[in-house]
């Protein structure tokens, strides 16, 4: 089964690969200012280590590193889904059909999760785990007010974080509002690490010495 696992994984990173082929193909690196893609080079990174861990049954990532990765790339799901305007219905297929919003906003998140809850080891992670999350998010928000401020040609990556259009005000408080929804969104993942079985439900994350931490479930 660690096969399967394995192969999983590896399938899940090269779509990760593919949907961002447009920054280390061909060289748009102005591509890594968005969230979405950030998410999925650390997608990619994981499910690769992951793969590997599997294969050789030695430690997986660490708890921290995969819940938050799965966090990241639920909620770029979720925006995609509520937030975003539609994918444009012209939007070139980069493979299986499917476009790279399709692979980046729909696909890669509902494997990811999938792979969380059927293939992680679980019951490791601390509750101080959403506020580190959030953490990369204000960082994110703070780059790019910074650059829209010193560098005002430049467009903003999203909508809901452009100051120049909404206004300091504005900005606080969509910050305050997604904020809240990401430390919510990192408590779910805790939340669910906790209820899960400690060993993974397929494959041998949890069972085979250095698996993972085996922490004990504490704040």
């Amino acid at each position: 089964m660690d096969v399967v696992v394995a192969l999983f994984r590896f399938a899940l990173a090269a779509f990760a690969l593919v949907g961002t082929q447009e920054i280390w193909l061909h060289g748009q690196l102005d591509g890594l200012l968005f969230f979405t893609n950030q998410s999925g080079f650390m997608l990619a990174v994981v499910m690769i280590w992951g793969g590997i861990a599997s294969l050789l049954k030695r430690r997986q990532p660490p708890a921290w590193f995969k819940g938050g990765v799965t966090l990241f790339l639920v909620i770029t799901g979720l925006v995609a889904y509520f937030v975003l305007k539609p994918e444009a219905s012209d939007a070139p297929q980069i493979a299986f059909g499917l476009t790279s919003g399709q692979i980046e906003h729909q696909l890669d998140p509902v494997l990811a999760f999938v792979d969380f809850l059927v293939f992680d080891a679980h019951r490791r992670m601390r509750g101080r785990y959403p506020a580190f999350w959030l953490l990369y998010l204000l960082a994110y928000v703070v780059f790019s007010t910074l650059r829209g401020v010193f560098f005002p040609d430049l467009a903003y990556p999203y909508g809901f974080i452009d100051r120049a259009d909404l206004g300091w005000g504005g900005l606080g408080l969509n910050v305050l509002l997604y904020g809240v929804g990401f430390y919510a969104l990192g408590w779910v993942i805790v939340g669910l690490d906790r209820l899960l079985p400690r060993h993974a439900l397929l494959g041998s994350a949890g069972r085979h010495e250095g698996a993972g931490e085996r922490w004990p479930v504490r704040a």
